[in-house]
């Protein structure tokens, strides 16, 4: 989902704030949310740099273009790909040296496949990839409120019921994004926050 002008806001903020270096965004989407942690991290030093992945190429074209009339096409890189296959090899075994340089990546976002939501979030902390004051964004943890929901969901429920989700939403989207609230919730490697504005966004950091 395309963020807002607000939340783009927060995202320039907090890459400025954190002295950001390196980010990794997995879901690029129009390219919007890495143009504005750019903005955040343009005067961080030579060495600043956002990679954005997206598996749509169709989408990533149309990011690129953004990025270049924004003119942060020299900050950010995007890669088109399976965000987790890049993740796991292509970021990992190429970008990792830099990242080790900058004190792993600073910031990472994850506003793509919900599904896979779980499978980034172990993967970056089981291989170190986040630096030590670095954060996890995951955005979308809310979405359209249908994930609080969950525990009273109601398959037969109609529309205008609190118990309702729609049945296209629920197995692809929505219980997979509360299965992943609740693990982060429980687990104790990490501190969490989550801010119910926008469609719900996580700011999460390792303990």
């Amino acid at each position: 989902m395309l963020a807002t002008p607000i939340q783009g806001s927060l995202l320039t903020f907090l890459s400025k704030a954190m002295n950001a270096k390196k980010i990794l965004e997995i879901g690029c989407f129009t390219g919007y949310s890495a143009i504005c942690f750019a903005e955040g991290i343009k005067e961080n030093g030579p060495d600043a740099k956002i990679i954005t992945c997206e598996n749509d190429h169709k989408y990533a074209n149309i990011a690129l273009q953004n990025v270049k009339e924004a003119g942060m096409d020299n900050l950010i890189e995007i890669k088109v790909g399976d965000g987790l296959e890049m993740l796991v090899m292509k970021i990992y075994l190429t970008f990792l040296v830099h990242a080790i340089l900058a004190y792993f990546f600073d910031s990472l976002i994850s506003h793509a496949d919900k599904a896979g939501y779980l499978n980034y979030y172990e993967t970056i902390l089981e291989r170190n990839l986040l630096a030590k004051n670095g954060l996890i964004l995951a955005d979308n943890v809310l979405f359209r409120g249908f994930v609080q929901r969950i525990p009273n969901y109601d398959p037969n429920a109609p529309e205008t019921s609190e118990n309702y989700i729609p049945k296209n939403f629920y197995k692809r989207i929505v219980k997979p994004l509360y299965q992943f609230n609740e693990h982060v919730n429980k687990d104790p490697r990490t501190t969490q926050v989550v801010l119910p504005a926008f469609d719900g966004l996580t700011l999460i950091r390792k303990n």
